[in-house]
């Protein structure tokens, strides 16, 4: 459905007054793949851009099973409870079939879902590597221009998506279990080394002697690593008994205290910036590329003379390339 000027102001008005209905369905349109909402899409953020620094971004991560939602269920309501606006992202994977979300956080943060101050939205990884996508950046601002301070990002899981939500949030949260022999082995040390915090989940009952051995074995590999001059703290958490959340969130507040007073923090946001307006102008030429009249054109001719040997690959490839930039050579050509 084609959405009017009219349509995009009132929902803008919605999410910028915090109506949590608004602020669902502006996402949505976040998400679409449909080319007649990418116009809608860019004048709702249009209107309701945010400050640059209006809350704080902190992405979950950590292997499938390690207790992600329920220690962010368990950090959101302490934080809610504190006077926070906390908004949840997490990053579903998608059904093969129907693109959506399989999981649905919903249904594994009830309490926290039912607060007054929270919002949670599962969206789908989609087939972007990682799930972070142009869509996730765009629901954390309509997010925090609905008033929430405080966004946490729920990743898929260790791996590609660590690289990609760096690229969004100004401290990454790294959960994992107590068998730490085990998973250091599975984790590739950049990712060990990118995080800011580190907490080994499910310290209680029998296994809280485990966990705290895990825990020293990670600060012997960090003090080891190539970034040892970066101190990354290791903490034991239990999002069931509430154990070492408050500690937690502790030391987030302080690891973001001074990054700020050190200027460490607005210009990580500057890279950050900058690397989505690069992203986004890549994703825009991609596209443009790929429905080029010019490209289809010539992708036949092409390859008929690469199978006939006539040129390679590689010089197929160039002139391709050049013909597309000669044919939009126009500077008003591109939207």
């Amino acid at each position: 459905m084609t959405m009017t000027n009219t349509d995009i102001e009132l929902l803008a008005s919605g999410i910028l007054e915090g109506d949590r209905k608004s602020l669902s369905q502006g996402i949505t349109l976040m998400e679409s793949s449909l080319p007649s909402h990418a116009e809608s899409s860019e004048l709702l953020l249009s209107q309701v851009l945010p400050p640059a620094d209006s809350s704080l971004r902190i992405a979950v991560t950590g292997a499938p099973g390690v207790g992600k939602s329920s220690l962010i269920e368990t950090l959101g309501i302490q934080l809610v409870e504190a006077g926070h606006k906390v908004a949840v992202l997490s990053i579903d994977p998608s059904s093969p079939r129907t693109g959506g979300s399989i999981l649905g956080d919903k249904t594994r943060m009830v309490r926290l879902s039912a607060h007054a101050n929270a919002f949670i939205r599962p969206s789908p990884s989609g087939h972007s590597l990682g799930g972070i996508t142009h869509s996730t950046r765009s629901a954390m601002l309509l997010c925090e221009a609905a008033g929430y301070d405080l966004v946490l990002i729920e990743t898929v899981g260790t791996g590609q998506s660590d690289y990609a939500v760096a690229q969004i949030v100004d401290v990454i949260l790294l959960l994992v279990h107590s068998h730490a022999g085990d998973e250091l082995q599975g984790i590739k040390r950049g990712i060990l080394e990118m995080a800011d915090l580190i907490a080994v989940t499910k310290s209680d009952g029998i296994m809280q002697e485990k966990a705290a051995h895990a825990a020293k074995t990670y600060r012997r590999a960090l003090a080891m690593s190539s970034q040892a001059s970066k101190i990354v703290p290791v903490l034991t958490v239990s999002a069931q008994e509430n154990m070492g959340i408050t500690d937690l969130w502790d030391s987030i507040e302080t690891l973001v205290h001074h990054d700020r007073s050190e200027g460490l923090f607005e210009s990580r946001r500057q890279k950050q910036i900058e690397h989505a307006i690069v992203d986004m102008a890549k994703t825009l030429l991609l596209n443009e590329f790929n429905h080029s009249a010019c490209v289809t054109e010539s992708i036949e001719e092409l390859t008929s003379q690469v199978l006939s040997t006539k040129c390679s690959v590689h010089h197929a490839a160039r002139s391709l390339a050049h013909q597309f930039i000669h044919h939009h050579s126009n500077p008003h050509h591109l939207s």
